[in-house]
Protein backbone atom coordinates (compact mmCIF):
# COMPACT_ATOMS: atom_id res chain seq x y z
CA UNK A 1 0.00 0.00 0.00
CA UNK A 2 1.34 3.68 -0.70
CA UNK A 3 0.32 4.99 2.83
CA UNK A 4 1.67 2.43 4.97
CA UNK A 5 5.21 4.40 5.54
CA UNK A 6 3.37 7.78 5.12
CA UNK A 7 2.24 9.22 8.59
CA UNK A 8 0.26 11.95 8.93
CA UNK A 9 1.42 12.93 12.30
CA UNK A 10 4.50 14.00 10.47
CA UNK A 11 3.59 15.97 8.34
CA UNK A 12 1.66 17.79 10.98
CA UNK A 13 5.07 17.77 13.34
CA UNK A 14 6.52 18.95 10.74
CA UNK A 15 3.92 22.25 9.65
CA UNK A 16 4.02 23.07 13.68
CA UNK A 17 7.92 23.04 13.25
CA UNK A 18 7.74 25.98 10.46
CA UNK A 19 4.86 27.71 12.33
CA UNK A 20 7.15 27.96 15.79
CA UNK A 21 9.78 30.13 12.99
CA UNK A 22 6.98 32.30 12.07
CA UNK A 23 5.24 32.70 15.35
CA UNK A 24 8.49 33.14 17.27
CA UNK A 25 9.38 36.33 14.86
CA UNK A 26 5.16 37.81 15.10
CA UNK A 27 5.00 37.36 18.70
CA UNK A 28 8.35 39.59 19.22
CA UNK A 29 7.13 41.93 16.49
CA UNK A 30 3.68 42.35 18.39
CA UNK A 31 5.08 43.04 21.36
CA UNK A 32 7.61 45.58 19.94
CA UNK A 33 4.15 47.17 18.37
CA UNK A 34 2.33 47.35 21.67
CA UNK A 35 5.10 49.80 22.98
CA UNK A 36 6.11 47.74 25.86
CA UNK A 37 10.00 48.32 24.94
CA UNK A 38 9.88 51.98 24.00
CA UNK A 39 10.73 53.21 27.08
CA UNK A 40 13.71 50.76 27.44
CA UNK A 41 14.66 51.94 23.98
CA UNK A 42 14.63 55.03 24.53
CA UNK A 43 16.82 54.96 28.00
CA UNK A 44 19.26 53.24 26.12
CA UNK A 45 19.51 55.73 23.41
CA UNK A 46 19.66 58.41 26.29
CA UNK A 47 22.18 57.01 27.99
CA UNK A 48 24.66 56.22 24.79
CA UNK A 49 23.18 59.24 22.83
CA UNK A 50 26.25 60.32 20.34
CA UNK A 51 24.11 62.57 18.25
CA UNK A 52 20.64 64.17 18.33
CA UNK A 53 19.22 62.84 15.82
CA UNK A 54 15.69 61.29 15.77
CA UNK A 55 15.14 57.59 15.56
CA UNK A 56 12.44 55.25 14.70
CA UNK A 57 10.75 53.74 18.23
CA UNK A 58 9.85 49.91 18.02
CA UNK A 59 6.10 50.54 18.06
CA UNK A 60 6.91 51.81 14.42
CA UNK A 61 8.78 49.54 13.45
CA UNK A 62 6.46 46.01 14.33
CA UNK A 63 3.54 47.55 13.79
CA UNK A 64 3.86 47.74 10.26
CA UNK A 65 5.37 43.84 10.13
CA UNK A 66 3.54 41.46 13.05
CA UNK A 67 0.90 40.86 10.52
CA UNK A 68 3.32 39.50 7.65
CA UNK A 69 4.19 36.75 10.19
CA UNK A 70 1.75 35.93 12.40
CA UNK A 71 -1.02 35.35 9.49
CA UNK A 72 1.29 32.18 7.64
CA UNK A 73 1.69 31.06 11.48
CA UNK A 74 -2.17 30.64 11.58
CA UNK A 75 -2.58 29.50 8.36
CA UNK A 76 0.05 26.97 9.13
CA UNK A 77 -1.07 25.92 12.78
CA UNK A 78 -4.54 25.36 11.29
CA UNK A 79 -3.25 23.08 8.48
CA UNK A 80 -1.34 21.12 11.23
CA UNK A 81 -4.38 20.89 13.75
CA UNK A 82 -6.01 19.73 10.47
CA UNK A 83 -3.05 16.88 9.58
CA UNK A 84 -3.06 15.76 12.80
CA UNK A 85 -6.88 14.80 12.56
CA UNK A 86 -6.29 13.09 9.85
CA UNK A 87 -3.34 10.82 11.86
CA UNK A 88 -6.02 9.59 14.33
CA UNK A 89 -8.72 8.47 11.54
Amino acid sequence: MIFSDFAWSRVSDLLFSFTLFFLIIGSFLWVCASGSLDFFQYSWKKAFRKTKEDYLTLSEIGRTSYRFWLEPALILFLLSLVFLGLAFL
